[in-house]
């Protein structure tokens, strides 16, 4: 949850080729709305981000990571877009989402981290909030989680036995309406939302 450290290092660079497929799946699901304004929750390494920017050249770029070493990492790899765009890389987690400054998102997107989030109701209710009238949720889930990480998880929803199920309804009570719903070729399931009750 929080790489520090040489190995924190490893572990980022792993994770980040480990997650590729991933990420150009999350562009795909960009691809209709064209984000001019973007948040990431946990952006890790700052890759996605970095591909989002050469592909949609978005003019505010957003991202919250609870990692110090992922937050310089990203800050890196990303400052060059700072001279057009609005840069906003904070140290922290889903809570600072409830109290974030300067109006709504395109997309918002979440890889690998919902399961870390100790109060998801309260989270996605700061989503719904943030996200634009026709922007997009992406949320990419985790789904094969070793037993010593599982059993810290402070997520109620991931340690129900029905964690995409739960996710589903949550999603619904909190607004959302969900345009995609798949399994990924790498394991991890992908959901993508908008605002407005299920059709």
């Amino acid at each position: 949850m929080r790489p520090s450290g040489f190995a924190g290092r490893i572990f980022g660079l792993l994770m980040e080729w480990l997650a590729s497929p991933n990420y150009h799946w999350v562009l795909r699901q960009l691809a209709p709305v064209k984000p001019r304004a973007y948040l990431e929750i946990g952006f890790g390494t700052g890759r996605l981000a970095q591909l989002v920017v050469a592909r949609f050249a978005p003019t505010r770029l957003c991202g919250i990571d609870p990692s110090e070493l992922m937050l310089k990492t990203a800050g890196r790899r990303l400052r060059r877009y700072a001279k057009t765009n609005t840069l906003d890389l904070k140290l922290g987690d889903d809570n600072l989402l409830a109290n974030w400054p300067g109006g709504s998102f395109d997309a918002i997107v979440a890889t690998h981290c919902w399961q870390f989030w100790a109060d998801p109701a309260a989270t996605f209710a700061s989503l719904h909030a943030l996200l634009a009238p026709e922007g997009r949720l992406v949320l990419v889930v985790r789904r094969h989680i070793s037993k010593e990480v599982f059993e810290w998880l402070p997520n109620a929803i991931s340690k129900s036995g029905d964690e995409l199920g739960g996710l589903r309804a949550l999603l619904a009570a909190k607004g959302f309406r969900i345009l995609v719903d798949e399994k990924l070729s790498t394991g991890s399931h992908g959901l993508v939302m908008t605002h407005g009750a299920a059709l």
